[in-house]
């Protein structure tokens, strides 16, 4: 069971009081501050009451758990004016997002309010406690439909209420416990409006002031006694008085004064018609709302003799007139209904075919909207009963593509393979024959062997026409295409799609690679854990059948081992290459060395690297980096190559810049990429990396873009999001550490605040004030995005280090650092007590000239020889020495400086005990892949993750808002802070201004 899935937006419901309706609340919640977002909805909130635990039910994995959460409770009052002056829900109206509870409520204080006018309020005396009776106002609400549509849409959250088994309330620690079903909250809210506002009428005070307080007994006549209990506030409910009648008989009074017994709604029932040619019976029922099972003919109704009729245990009053009006409400919405309504007791409609496909779309739609019931013939409405065109893709001539090899092309996407056009109805095929009947007929309904089925009949030709005719996609194209089981095509559009043939083989073997196969370790000297005999057999598998692969297991399980063996594994006809960030490079040689020493390695790097293709010979493993390959991209795309690795694939995510198009350009049997964040912020980046390993399997970028970044990024298309899954989920093996390694050691993460000192403060104060208040401000357009990026990188400076903003003495190193900066005070801290106990500690900075400071700065204060800064105007030979010095040498300096780009992937630094994120990058996933450098296989020590922040600065606000959004969607806002320019003036200074608590005199 995994973890309670909180919603993330407001959320609303409503909290009953189990003695008096216009005592109830609504609860707010959602939210980690539930106080703070219901503002939006113009709440009072100081006047609200504080914050309160609120006992609901959330979706954990597949199942529903019990949990408390955070949540603001208002008075009954206080949220009618909020809810009742709701607009509709608009997503592009850009106010602020709200949970669709929040709307559904909206809509049901709208429709409470509606009786509440009308006057459909009588008078109740409940049974209480000791003795006691309870007067309050209910809501006649006369089986008003929209309530009960409401009620079947309602929003879970907007019930997710716990109560206990009784009803009697939410008292904490109740064991027997149920979640309130919709039409009995709907119900409940309806009676609490009513209540307060009788109340709020009859006492002519402030809504909202007297619902709280606690209730006094009346005493005396109980007629005076109840009269005078309705008409004051809900501190005037409890009724004590000698001979009163029992309330039970009071209620079944005020049930029968308010002509409701049981809430009903018009049906409209469609039936199938007597033969080929005859009309559709659509006939007229009253149908109870809590047994919708329950149905009474129109010709009941229209003969029973009384003023009531029985429905079950319950009883109607006015069946005929409750009829009649469902009946002119649906006229009013579906047409076809009105020519009956000639008739003086109107029992049916008689529809033509077409009337009769309008009810089963918009129509029906419509129907159900107004609240009357539509049923129809178990099957003729749902998807699969419609007449629609498939492809057929494949064909059985030809090879498998494994056998087909072009060292110009990755694989099998050279091929192409036919497709054929097919007219089915759900699963099963039509002929020729019969596509053309229907056409003939000409009706969207039409009889189909034994049964009816729908048609487009404006388009049956143009389909008739299509059928059995071919033609010819790319192999990567149609396995695409088989694999999401749709297809665009200028025809009709989104098209169901069928694999057959030599491409229905291809798709079983690709969805058969996960099945456990052994792995082929030639040449390889390595016990490999499980999860890696998996992930070799799976390469190998999945390059064996001609395509490429994306391995994207979670940093530190091994990748580089599991290619080695790959590599090893594959005949020596051709060279290898191995494209890798330079800092890795070394890494590569030692691991294929220690792995797989029988190969032949060759460092293509340096000026004295190879000039000519005749320097790479047949087996070699050749390793260089992404920067020699755009420089010597000539050399390099003129080869044929055995198998392309990219190590880092991120590398590439960038489709239009030159190392991507130098990567596609490579040619190679098959391709292989590695990385552990495969999407750090945007899904192009995801095709980039699958356009190198498979070109054309996801199309082109601009229809990727159309058929799936778009809808999933922008609309959150989940159906889009699944079908990408389906198409690259053979050529992509993800595995997280937590899923696969138990033995891993845990990671403990805490972000830790630091305050500013004075001068850090007068530096930051000036900065916002130079950025907002001068001629112009921030600008506007490009400028603003300009200007905006500039205050945030000064601001950052400033948090850590007035010298790195004021750009002065470090060269010389004559600069003053003690005393000037509350972030590198802490962080002296720290670093002395891990050194003190003996720890190893990485230190990132995303800035080189602070990682200079934060070197000479640790040197004076923690009495070490040398802290060595890696960063990227290291050269190679003395990156390998600071990370063999870091990992074995015991007298090697205890910490190690890191730039957070040139360190962050790659590196195997699992000595280290302490990993501090000296500033933060904003960017979730480049943080984690630097974590990743101690917190992987190898590591035996808890690693512990600090990340220092100014408190009451804007590094401190964006670390809160970036938690909140890993949350919702473990999301990646942008690439460093570029998403904080879309930010309005107002937003934008309310983000960085400094309060005064954050600063240390």
């Amino acid at each position: 069971m995994g973890r309670p899935e909180v919603p993330g937006q407001l959320q609303a419901t409503f909290v009953p009081d189990a003695e008096v309706p216009g005592k109830g609340r609504m609860a707010f919640w959602g939210t980690p501050d539930p106080v703070a977002h219901a503002a939006a909805l113009g709440l009072r909130v100081p006047l609200a009451g504080p914050g309160a635990g609120l006992p609901v039910v959330l979706p954990a994995g597949d199942l529903l758990v019990g949990a408390e959460v955070p949540a603001l409770l208002v008075p009954l009052g206080e949220a009618l004016a909020a809810l009742a002056g709701l607009p509709s829900a608009d997503p592009s109206s850009g106010g602020p997002r709200l949970g669709a509870s929040v709307h559904a409520w909206a809509v049901a204080a709208k429709l409470a309010l509606e009786h509440v006018v009308a006057g459909h309020l009588t008078p109740v005396l409940s049974p209480g406690k000791e003795g006691h009776a309870y007067a309050h106002w209910r809501a006649d609400r006369g089986g008003d439909p929209r309530l009960a549509a409401l009620a079947e849409v309602l929003p879970a959250a907007a019930h997710a209420l716990r109560i206990p088994a009784d009803g009697t309330g939410t008292q904490d620690g109740a064991e027997d416990v149920r979640v309130c079903a919709p039409h009995e909250l709907l119900g409940a809210f309806c009676d609490a409006v009513a209540d307060f506002c009788a109340r709020a009428a009859a006492d002519d005070g402030a809504p909202g002031a007297r619902p709280h307080a606690t209730a006094a007994v009346r005493t005396g006549d109980w007629p005076d006694a109840w009269l005078e209990a309705l008409t004051g506030g809900a501190e005037s409910a409890v009724v004590t008085a000698s001979g009163a009648p029992p309330a039970e008989r009071l209620t079944a009074w005020a049930g029968s004064a308010a002509g409701e017994h049981v809430p009903v709604r018009l049906c409209l029932r469609l039936g199938l018609p007597a033969g080929p040619d005859a009309p559709w019976p659509l006939t007229f029922h009253l149908q109870t709302v809590d047994e919708p099972a329950l149905l009474v003919p129109a010709q009941r109704v229209w003969t029973t003799q009384s003023a009531t009729l029985t429905l079950g245990s319950g009883v109607l009053d006015r069946p005929q007139d409750v009829l009649a009006e469902g009946l002119a409400l649906a006229a009013r919405t579906f047409r076809p209904v009105a020519g009956a309504l000639s008739l003086s007791h109107p029992v049916q409609a008689m529809l033509t075919p077409y009337e009769t496909a309008e009810l089963l779309g918009d129509g029906g739609t419509a129907l159900r909207t107004a609240g009357i019931e539509v049923l129809v013939p178990d099957g003729l409405d749902e998807p699969g009963n419609v007449l629609g065109p498939r492809l057929r893709v494949g064909s059985r001539r030809g090879g498998r593509p494994a056998d087909r090899k072009n060292t110009k092309k990755t694989g099998p996407h050279g091929r192409t393979v036919t497709y054929r056009w097919e007219a089915v109805v759900g699963d099963e095929t039509l002929t020729s024959d019969e596509v053309a009947a229907l056409a003939e007929r000409g009706e969207p309904l039409a009889p189909w062997r034994d049964r009816w089925v729908r048609l487009d009949c404006t388009r049956i030709d143009e389909l008739a026409a299509l059928v059995g005719s071919s033609g010819r996609l790319s192999m990567a194209e149609a396995l695409s295409v088989v694999l999401c089981g749709r297809h665009h095509t200028e025809e009709f559009g989104e098209v169901p799609a069928l694999a057959d043939g030599s491409v229905a083989e291809l798709v079983t073997a690709l969805r058969e690679l996960g099945n456990g196969g052994e792995p082929e370790l030639t040449g390889v000297r390595a016990e490999l854990r499980d999860y890696q005999r998996r992930g070799v057999a799976w390469l190998q598998s999945l390059t064996g059948l001609g395509f490429g692969a994306l391995l994207a297991d979670d940093m530190g399980l091994g990748k580089t081992l599991q290619t080695i063996a790959l590599i090893a594994s594959r005949t020596g006809e051709l060279p290898n290459l191995v494209v890798c960030p330079t800092s890795v490079m070394s890494n590569w040689e030692r691991e294929l060395a220690r792995f797989a020493p029988g190969l032949s390695v060759r460092r293509h790097h340096g000026p004295r690297r190879a000039v000519s293709a005749d320097d790479f010979q047949p087996g070699d493993v050749v390793v260089t980096s992404y920067a020699l390959l755009r420089l010597d991209a000539e050399l390099l795309t003129s080869l044929d190559w055995n198998l392309v690795v990219l190590d880092e694939a991120q590398q590439i995510k960038n489709h239009a810049a030159q190392t991507a198009r130098a990567a596609a350009r490579l040619a190679a049997r098959q391709r292989v990429a590695l990385t552990g964040t495969p999407v750090e912020n945007r899904l192009s980046e995801l095709w980039s990396i699958m356009n190198f390993t498979n070109p054309g399997l996801l199309g082109s970028h601009r229809r990727f873009k159309e058929r799936f970044a778009d809808p999933i990024e922008r609309e959150g298309e989940t159906e889009a999001a699944e079908r990408l899954r389906a198409v690259i989920g053979p050529f992509v093996l993800r595995r997280l550490k937590s899923a696969v390694v138990d033995e891993l050691p845990p990671k403990l993460e805490s972000t830790v605040a630091c305050n500013l000192t004075a001068e850090q403060a007068t530096l930051y104060r000036s900065a916002v004030a130079a950025a907002f208040d001068t001629d112009g401000g921030l600008g506007t357009g490009l400028r603003r995005h300009g200007n905006v990026l500039r205050l945030l990188t000064e601001l950052k400076q400033i948090c850590n280090h007035p010298v790195q903003y004021l750009r002065r003495g470090e060269q010389t190193g004559e600069e003053r650092l003690a005393g000037r900066s509350g972030k590198l005070a802490r962080a002296t801290e720290m670093l002395s007590e891990a050194v003190a106990a003996g720890d190893r500690v990485l230190v990132f900075t995303q800035y080189r000239v602070m990682g200079e400071l934060l070197s000479r700065h640790l040197v004076a204060e923690l009495g070490l020889d040398h802290v060595p800064f890696l960063h990227g105007g290291t050269r190679v030979e003395e990156r390998d020495r600071m990370v063999e010095a870091f990992q074995h040498d015991e007298t090697a300096s205890p910490v190690l400086v890191i730039s957070l780009k040139a360190g962050g992937f790659g590196l195997n630094l699992t000595r280290a005990a302490h990993v501090l994120h000296y500033d933060r990058w904003w960017n979730p996933a480049v943080e984690q892949q630097a974590t990743d450098r101690a917190h992987r296989l190898g590591q035996t020590r808890t690693v512990h993750v600090h990340k220092l922040v100014t408190a009451d600065t804007f590094e401190e606000r964006i670390d809160a808002l970036l938690e909140s959004k890993r949350s919702l969607a473990d999301a990646v806002v942008g690439t460093s802070e570029t998403w904080l320019s879309e930010l309005d003036d107002a937003a934008l200074r309310d983000l960085v201004q400094l309060a005064d608590s954050g600063v240390d005199e």
